[in-house]
């Protein structure tokens, strides 16, 4: 996905607060990090219960997975921002936030077919039984994407609800509904001449099996728990 779009995006939600702070009341700025990644936000008290935050994300990380007897090496990397309103029904700390997020998350895979159990079973047609040796060398590779635009509901509690100046700091719970993920991308390399054979029907078709078991293997993806602490400054 364009990050280039994900910056232009947060740009305009940041500028678009700007305007309304001096009229609507004080602007507080501050750092978060949490299961999202470390990010920035800028927030504005709209009425006495209600503030408007824009905030952006980045996370990068890796874990290993086996699926379908491939080991995978999955790479998230999550690159989002968000405009949020901040409600708090009591008037005091507690507080409830509702919003929508331009959605860049994203996993990059690559996988390695285990030999021991993955050919269990299988007999090798003879004419391809000369090239067994090079098995080692094939890789799966694919994309994993969800929703560009994803609603996000939380709850949280803030340290400086009278927006008064000066330090405070924030936590928040909540789920990031970002759809079913999508492999967008599938496809398998090896050494050559192995690797002639990639476009193979038989190959092809291994393949889309393995594009739905991903896609059932990541199913818990599309609600993502979010928890962060925000470190703000009002002014």
């Amino acid at each position: 996905m364009e990050k280039r779009y994900l910056g232009i995006f947060c740009g305009l939600l940041l500028a678009g607060a700007q305007p309304a702070l001096a009229e609507e009341g004080r602007v507080a700025m501050g750092i978060r990090g949490g299961t999202l990644g470390g990010g920035i936000e800028l927030g504005v008290g709209l009425t006495d219960t209600v503030t408007l935050r824009a905030e952006a994300n980045y996370l990068k990380f890796s874990f290993d997975s086996t699926i379908s007897n491939i080991d995978y090496e999955m790479e998230p990397e999550f690159a989002n921002g968000a405009l949020l309103l901040d409600w708090y029904p009591f008037a005091g700390v507690f507080k409830l936030t509702g919003g929508l997020f331009y959605n860049g998350n994203e996993i990059k895979l690559t996988g390695s077919p285990r030999r021991d159990t993955y050919l269990s079973g299988f007999e090798i047609p003879a004419q391809y039984a000369h090239l067994e040796y090079l098995a080692d060398t094939v890789r799966v590779h694919g994309t994993v994407e969800f929703n560009t635009f994803a609603p996000y509901l939380g709850i949280g509690w803030n340290s400086n609800r009278e927006r008064a100046p000066g330090w405070g700091i924030a936590l928040e719970l909540g789920v990031l509904f970002q759809g079913a993920p999508n492999v967008t991308s599938l496809s398998a390399t090896a050494a050559e001449p192995l690797g002639s054979y990639a476009s193979h029907p038989a190959v092809l078709q291994a393949l889309e099996e393995e594009r739905l078991a991903i896609e059932d293997d990541l199913e818990s993806y599309q609600y993502y728990p979010v928890a962060s602490l925000t470190l703000n400054y009002t002014f």
